[in-house]
């Protein structure tokens, strides 16, 4: 059985509902369902340090693991503790860069650079975004000689990366496990199931729903998140949008009501490299998806044939699901191209992708 090391500089929670925190548990799964011998490296800092101990005496001893992957903290690397203080700032780089002078492949997933965007500043004062920014590009900076590759959600998203060779880069997208849900038998239904916050504006969608015959949408957000911006939707809202807060197992009811999966928002320049988990959540239901046209979302919608790809316009969305109830047979087609394309994009073809990336550096 060939033998890997799975590091993360945080605690594993099997129990999250938010996309940072299910990727990482869902990857350490698909590693062990492709048949490796996974020794984990994660916790807290006391914790790790063990860990890291342990495995390094292994090392020595000449035991081989074949191969490290890691998923970095949306925090820098330096403040994964709860206290959020810099208090071991060289023990999780430290070790990935000791494997990679061992000669063991070694790769790291970092998830996103919105730290680098302006609206960051947006959210976070001045003064603590300079120290975190500089601590940001400090991980990206160790990470040129301590990892074999850098893997990303897109290849467009590693272009932006600052201090960041793109040749060391490989694109590692969500994944998906495959569930088999039902779909509604009268007029088109339409789920989202995400945030709707400012980063998340909808209304053009909402109201194409709403102006289009027989059409409906379930929204699925955080209570808090839709109170904050009820508001904004106030304009657009009528009968035929219904917003609901659920997660987990509860969302299964949702997609089993559904005939589309929407990732149809207003356009803004993070998302033309973003790959949102949900992209690939409403395809492993099985779910044609509706995208906005120039995301990263919409092209690969595109691309690959599994829904559509449409302007941010609500009167655009409108004409879609007339056509679409007028003609049932197009949707039917899409929908058998997004059951054959599923099986390529679950955790454990990613878990594949992975190995073959690393292996081959």
């Amino acid at each position: 059985m060939p033998r890997m090391i799975f590091h993360v500089p945080y605690p594993l929670n099997p129990s999250a509902t938010s996309a940072s925190g299910i990727r990482p548990v869902r990857m350490r799964e698909a590693f062990e369902a492709i048949g490796f011998d996974v020794v984990e490296i994660s916790g807290d800092a006391r914790r790790r340090r063990r860990s890291i101990a342990s495995v390094k005496r292994r090392i020595r001893a000449g035991e081989v693991f074949d191969l490290v992957y890691s998923e970095a903290s949306t925090k820098p690397t330096a403040m994964t503790e709860a206290h959020s203080l810099p208090t071991h700032p060289f023990l999780d780089i430290g070790f990935l860069r000791y494997c990679t002078r061992r000669g063991i492949p070694v790769g790291v997933f970092y998830r996103d650079i919105y730290w680098n965007s302006p609206t960051y500043l947006e959210t976070v004062p001045a003064p603590i975004a300079a120290v975190t920014r500089m601590l940001y590009r400090s991980d990206l900076r160790r990470y040129r000689t301590s990892v074999s590759r850098i893997f990303v959600p897109s290849m467009r998203m590693a272009e932006e990366m600052p201090l960041t060779h793109i040749g060391q880069c490989s694109a590692l997208p969500p994944g998906s496990p495959l569930v088999d849900s039902a779909l509604p038998k009268e007029g088109i239904s339409l789920l989202y199931v995400g945030g709707t916050g400012s980063y998340y504006r909808m209304q053009q969608t909402v109201a194409g729903v709403e102006s289009a015959e027989g059409a409906r949408l379930t929204i699925c957000t955080r209570e808090a998140e839709w109170e904050a911006s009820r508001v904004a939707y106030s304009d657009v809202m009528g009968d035929a949008t219904t917003v609901v807060h659920r997660s987990g197992p509860e969302l299964e009811v949702l997609y089993d009501d559904a005939h589309l999966g929407v990732l149809m928002m207003e356009p803004i320049g993070y998302r033309e490299f973003a790959a949102p988990m949900k992209l690939y959540e409403y395809l492993g239901h099985g779910k044609p998806i509706l995208a906005t046209e120039g995301s990263l979302a919409g092209d690969f919608v595109t691309e690959h044939g599994v829904g559509w790809a449409l302007p941010y316009r609500a009167h655009a969305l409108a004409e879609l699901l007339q056509h679409l109830q007028a003609h049932p047979e197009e949707y039917a087609s899409v929908r058998a191209r997004v059951l054959d394309v599923r099986t390529s994009h679950t955790w454990e073809a990613r878990a594949k992708q992975a190995v073959t990336a690393l292996i081959s550096t």
